[in-house]
């Protein structure tokens, strides 16, 4: 039983066009975060192309970020002053919170 559900939920998941509405709309709301560390200098870890982003951040930021109750995920210590960060978004990530990360990171 439990299978079957499974299966109904991908089933209506892959009609139409709606997968690819949902991946669309996250990876556009990461690109909007790519670019707003970029412009600040930051440097990726990669040029993804896909709903996580990630970059290697100073320390202090990654502090205020976390002050500030932002979600992403620590990658581990790069030096003694950074450490890579991971920034993911999904169909359910708002236009605000985006807009706010943008507004503490100073974009």
């Amino acid at each position: 039983a439990k299978g079957r559900l499974l299966g109904i939920q991908f089933c209506e998941f892959f009609q139409d066009t709606l997968y690819m509405e949902i991946g669309t709309r996250a990876v556009q709301q990461a690109e909007r975060i790519k670019l707003a560390f970029k412009a600040k200098g930051y440097d990726a870890m990669v040029d993804s192309p896909t709903n996580q982003q990630f970059f290697c951040l100073p320390n202090d930021e990654i502090d205020r970020l976390r002050a500030n109750d932002i979600s992403f995920e620590l990658w581990g210590a790069k030096g003694e002053s950074h450490s890579n960060v991971r920034f993911v978004t999904s169909w359910s990530t708002k236009d605000s919170d985006v807009e706010e990360l943008l507004r503490i990171i100073g974009n």
